[in-house]
C-alpha cells in the first residue's frame, strides 16, 4: 500500500477513519466561526466608531485586517500542516483564533482591536487550509463528495449569516458591551470546537516534506500583497497610481515565484506549492471558475448591502435578514449537488451558474419595478434563486479542485483553493466597487430629478414662490449630486446646510418645507442608490456569463472516482480467482481421465 493510503486510511489496513464524520462535524464549527467573522464586524463598525473614537480609515483597517492576513497566510500554513501534521495544525489555528477573539472583546483602542485582528485573520487561515485537508485525506474518495458539499452548504449559509449574527449582537447589547460579544462569542464555541478536534481528528503528514520552502514564502507573499493590498485599500485610498503600479509589479513576482517553485520541486521535492498541481486540468480550470464565483458573490454583496442599509435605510439587522432566502437556497441546493456532479459532470456547474443568472436578471427587474417602496419579501424571490444556482456551483467545484489533489499535497492544494477564493473576492469587490461608486454619483441628479413634481407640490401648499421654489429645487439638486461626491457623512456639504433662503418661506411654514425637503431628500437617495444597484448588477450578469463559459474548460464528467476502479479491480480479481479455480478443477479432472503416457 502506498504512503498516500496510508494517510487515507486509519492504520494502513483499507478501514476509512472511523471517526471521520464527528472530525468533520466539529471542523465545520470551526471554519463557521472563520466564515462569519469575515462578515460579522461589518455592521458594528458605526458603534466601533463612537465607543473607541475610531477614525473613518482605522475602521477601514479593522475590517481589511483580517481579509489581508487571512489571504496572506493560505498558502504557507497549508504546507505547514503537510509537514508537521494536521491536526496539531488545526489545534494551534483554533487556540490563535480563541485567543485573538477574546483580545477583539477587550480591546480598549483600535489599535489594539486591529493588531488583533490581524492574529484573528492568521488562525482562521489556518483552520481553513487545515480542515479542507483534513476532509480529503480523512474520507475514502466515495465519501469526498459528500463532506465538501456540507462545506459547501456551510460556506453559503456562514458568509450571510455574519450579518444576521452581527445585528442581533449588536442589539441585543449583551450585559452593555455593546459590540464586543461579536468576538466573544468565539471563544466557548471555538474553545468547543479544540475539544472536538482533540477527541476525533487523526493526524496525519507527509513524511517526506522534510523543509519550509523559506524563499517561496516569502515570494508568494510579495506577490500576494502587491496584489490583494492596493484591490483591499484602492477603493477608499481614490485609486492613486501607486495602487496600478504595485499590482502591475505583482505580475512578474508571480512569474518569478513560478520559475522558482519548479526548480524547488526538481531539486529537492519540497517547493512551498507542488508543480504538478497546475498541470492537472480539474485543477485549473476549477480555480478559474472559483475565481469568477467569488468575484460574483462579494461583488454582488458589496454594493447590495449598502443598497439596502445606505439608500433603503434598513438597520443592519434588517438588511442581513434580507439575505437569509439567500442563506437557504444555497443550503438546499449544495448539500447534494456535489454528489449529483459525480453523475452529472460539470453541467451541474454550468446548470447554477444559469440559475445564478436568472436570479440576478429577476433581482434587477425586481428593484426596477418596486423602486424606493421596495421591501424585503419583495426580494426574496429573487434572492433564493441566486442561493440555490451558488449551491449548484460551491460544492461541485471544491470537490473537483481538490478531488484530483495528492494527499500528500492536501495542504498546499487547499491553500491554493482558498487563496484564489480571496483573490476573487477582492477582485470582485474592487471592480463592482468602481463601478458602483461612479454609478451612484451618476445617478445621484436623476435620482433627485425623480423627486422634484412631489417637492414643489409640497413648496406650493406651502406658499412658497415660484421663483423661490426654482431656487431651492437648484440647490436640491447640486446638495444630491455634491452628496454623493462627499465622503463624510456626518459634514454634509456647504450647499445642502442652506437649500431654504432666507425669506423664501411664509412665516409658520418653515416646519412643513423643512420637512418637505427632507422627505424629498431620502426619496431622491433611495431612488438614486436603485437605479445604481440596478446598472451594477448587469456587470454581474456578465461575470456570472463568463463564469458559465469558464465552466466547459472543465472535463465533461469527473474522472472515474477512485473506488469506481478499486472495485472493478476487485471485482476482477475475484472473477479471475473464480475461473482460475474452475480451470484448476477441469484440468485436474482432465488430466485424470486421460489414460497414462497419453498427452
Amino acid at each position: 500500500m502506498t504512503h498516500a493510503e496510508d494517510e487515507t486510511y486509519v492504520e494502513g489496513e483499507g478501514v476509512p477513519d472511523p471517526q471521520r464524520w464527528r472530525a468533520a462535524a466539529v471542523i465545520l464549527v470551526a471554519i463557521a466561526l472563520d466564515l462569519i467573522d469575515t462578515t460579522i464586524v461589518n455592521v458594528a463598525l458605526p458603534v466601533l466608531q463612537t465607543d473607541l473614537e475610531a477614525s473613518k480609515a482605522a475602521l477601514q483597517w479593522v475590517a481589511a485586517a483580517y481579509t489581508l492576513t487571512f489571504a496572506l497566510s493560505l498558502i504557507t500554513v497549508g504546507r505547514v500542516g503537510d509537514m508537521v501534521g494536521r491536526k496539531r495544525m488545526i489545534s494551534i489555528g483554533i487556540l490563535v483564533f480563541v485567543a485573538a477573539s477574546l483580545l477583539c472583546g477587550v480591546a480598549q483602542s483600535t489599535e489594539m482591536l486591529i493588531a488583533s485582528r490581524v492574529l484573528q485573520g492568521f488562525g482562521g487561515a489556518i483552520v481553513m487550509t487545515q480542515g479542507l485537508s483534513v476532509f480529503q485525506v480523512s474520507f475514502p474518495p466515495k465519501e469526498r463528495a459528500a463532506v465538501f458539499g456540507m462545506f459547501g452548504a456551510l460556506s453559503g449559509v456562514a458568509a450571510m449569516l455574519g450579518p444576521v449574527l452581527g445585528g442581533v449582537l449588536v442589539d441585543a447589547d449583551l450585559f452593555g458591551w455593546s459590540w464586543r460579544p461579536i468576538f466573544l462569542v468565539n471563544v466557548p464555541v471555538g474553545l468547543f470546537a479544540l475539544l472536538g478536534v482533540q477527541a476525533f481528528v487523526r493526524e496525519s503528514r507527509a513524511p517526506h516534506i522534510k523543509h519550509l520552502d523559506l524563499v517561496g514564502v516569502a515570494l508568494v507573499t510579495l506577490a500576494l500583497l502587491s496584489l490583494l493590498y492596493p484591490l483591499v485599500q484602492g477603493q477608499e485610498a481614490g485609486w492613486p497610481a501607486w495602487t496600478f503600479t504595485a499590482m502591475a509589479c505583482s505580475v512578474p513576482l508571480f512569474v518569478v515565484f513560478a520559475l522558482y517553485e519548479r526548480r524547488k520541486a526538481a531539486r529537492d521535492g519540497s517547493a512551498l506549492v507542488e508543480p504538478s498541481l497546475f498541470r492537472e486540468r480539474s485543477f485549473v480550470a476549477g480555480l478559474l471558475v472559483m475565481l469568477s464565483f467569488f468575484a460574483i458573490i462579494a461583488g454582488l454583496f458589496f454594493p447590495f448591502t449598502l443598497y439596502l442599509q445606505v439608500g433603503l435605510g434598513f438597520t443592519p439587522l434588517a438588511a442581513g435578514l434580507t439575505t437569509v432566502p439567500f442563506s437557504f437556497g444555497a443550503m438546499i441546493t449544495s448539500s447534494f449537488s456535489a454528489v449529483l456532479a459525480i453523475k452529472m459532470g460539470r453541467k451541474v456547474l454550468s446548470i447554477g451558474m444559469v440559475i445564478m443568472g436568472v436570479g440576478m436578471v429577476a433581482l434587477i427587474w425586481t428593484i426596477g419595478h418596486f423602486g424606493s417602496g421596495i421591501s424585503g419579501w419583495d426580494m426574496a424571490p429573487a434572492l433564493a434563486v441566486l442561493g440555490l444556482g451558488l449551491g449548484f456551483v460551491i460544492s461541485p467545484v471544491v470537490d473537483i479542485v481538490l478531488g484530483g489533489v495528492p494527499v500528500e499535497h492536501a495542504g498546499s492544494g487547499s491553500g491554493v483553493l482558498s487563496t484564489a477564493d480571496q483573490l476573487g473576492a477582492a477582485a470582485g469587490v474592487a471592480v463592482i466597487g468602481v463601478l458602483f461608486f461612479n454609478l451612484l454619483t451618476a445617478q445621484a441628479v436623476p435620482g433627485a430629478d425623480a423627486t422634484l413634481p412631489h417637492l414643489r407640490k409640497e413648496l406650493s401648499a406651502a406658499g412658497v414662490s415660484a421663483a423661490s421654489q426654482d431656487r431651492i429645487v437648484a440647490d436640491f439638486r447640486s446638495c444630491a449630486r455634491q452628496s454623493a461626491q462627499h465622503e463624510d457623512a456626518k459634514a454634509p456639504p456647504e450647499v445642502c446646510r442652506h437649500i431654504v433662503p432666507a425669506g423664501a418661506v411664509p412665516t409658520g411654514r418653515e416646519e412643513q418645507v423643512t420637512k418637505a425637503i427632507a422627505d424629498a431628500s431620502v426619496k431622491a437617495r433611495k431612488e438614486g442608490y436603485a437605479k445604481a444597484t440596478d446598472h451594477v448588477l448587469w456587470y454581474e450578469v456578465g461575470i456570472i456569463a463568463l463564469g458559465f463559459l469558464l465552466t466547459f474548460m472543465l472535463p465533461k464528467r469527473a474522472r472515474k472516482p477512485e473506488w469506481e476502479d478499486d472495485d472493478e479491480q476487485g471485482a476482477e480479481q475475484r472473477d479471475g480467482e473464480r475461473h482460475g479455480g474452475e480451470d484448476g478443477e477441469n484440468g485436474a479432472a482432465s488430466s485424470k481421465a486421460q489414460p497414462a503416457g497419453q498427452p
